[in-house]
This record gives structure tokens, C-alpha cells and sequence, in this order.
């Protein structure tokens, strides 16, 4: 029985191992786009808006549902609470300069994201890939900017996300436009 013990301690530790569930949100995550965010017959937010005329609530009702596995989302940041260089909480926009310079996305294209590190913010709207649960349900969050606090609906949060810089997309719905005016970057 000893000369087995190390062989069966081994297979132990390997059966265990693989049957405890694999941690973090980066095990397995689907990468989505922004339009998995709202309803089919929603129109993809322009921007600057058209000057259609829209009546009662846009963007409230929330198309994801599947919170039980992780996504990956990409897109830009906007800090809420950030102490120097170091972003604890933030947006993530599909558009740079959507809510500071130009109009707001509506809330379900709103995604609002507590990393499980602070992120090191480089510039004003870097574009990163965030890594989570991404959870449904209207709620609001304030935020500064130079002309004063802005309140923000928002549909999705993902808690304890993973955020790393973002180096491709092929996402139709991410916009890279300037925050100061309509020209692309």
C-alpha cells in the first residue's frame, strides 16, 4: 500500500483539481458585441443622435440575459471614481466622449464596471476588453467631469472584471471618434 500512496495521492490531487470549478472570468468567456446588449429592433445609437424625433423611454429594455457565464466586452472607459491615474469604477462606452462630450448612449449600452484590480488609466477613453458576469438592471451612477456631475442610467454591470487594453475588434458597433467634435480619430 505505500508503494502506491504517492500514485494515489497524485490522482487525487489531478481528479480534484479538475473538478473544482476553474476561477476567474477568463475561463471560457464569449465575446460579445454591443448590439447583443439591446433589443434586434433597437437601431444602433448614432452619433451625434439623429434628429429623429423618438417618444417615451430609448434603450431601457435590456437583450442580455445570461449572467451565469462570462463575456468579453470591449470598449472605452469613462472613470466615476478614479484617485490619480487609478480607475476603480468606470463606464464602458461603445463610443470615445459618449457622456462627457457627446450626448449619453442609452442604458443599455451602458455598461458599468468595478475591475478586481485599479486600472491604471493611460488617457481619457483608452479602449480596453473587459472580462466578467455581466449582470442586467437599470440603475444610476454620478460621476464628475469639468462642468459639473452628471447622473448616468446604466443596464449592465459586471463586478470583480478583469480589464486588459484592447487590441483588436471587429465590433460594427464600437465607434473610435474624437470626444471633442464628430471627426474619426
Amino acid at each position: 500500500m505505500m508503494k502506491h500512496k504517492p500514485f494515489l495521492l497524485a490522482f487525487a490531487a489531478l481528479a480534484f483539481g479538475s473538478a473544482w470549478p476553474i476561477s476567474g472570468a477568463l475561463a471560457a468567456a464569449q465575446p460579445i458585441f454591443w448590439s447583443a446588449l439591446r433589443p434586434a429592433d433597437q437601431p444602433k445609437a448614432t452619433v451625434p443622435p439623429s434628429g429623429k424625433a423618438v417618444s417615451g423611454p430609448q434603450g431601457e429594455t435590456l437583450a442580455w440575459h445570461g449572467e451565469e457565464n462570462p463575456i468579453e466586452l470591449t470598449g472605452f472607459v469613462l472613470p466615476i471614481d478614479q484617485d490619480g491615474d487609478l480607475v476603480y469604477e468606470f463606464m464602458l462606452v461603445p463610443w470615445a466622449g459618449a457622456c462627457s462630450h457627446m450626448p449619453s448612449p442609452p442604458p443599455n449600452q451602458l455598461v458599468r464596471v468595478v475591475p478586481d484590480e485599479p486600472l491604471h488609466l493611460a488617457r481619457m477613453y483608452e479602449t480596453v476588453t473587459v472580462t466578467g458576469s455581466l449582470r442586467p438592471g437599470l440603475d444610476q451612477a454620478q460621476f464628475f467631469m469639468i462642468d459639473g456631475n452628471r447622473v448616468l442610467t446604466y443596464g449592465y454591470s459586471i463586478s470583480h472584471a478583469h480589464v486588459a487594453a484592447a487590441t483588436a475588434t471587429t465590433d460594427p458597433d464600437l465607434l473610435s471618434l474624437s470626444p471633442f467634435g464628430i471627426l474619426p480619430r
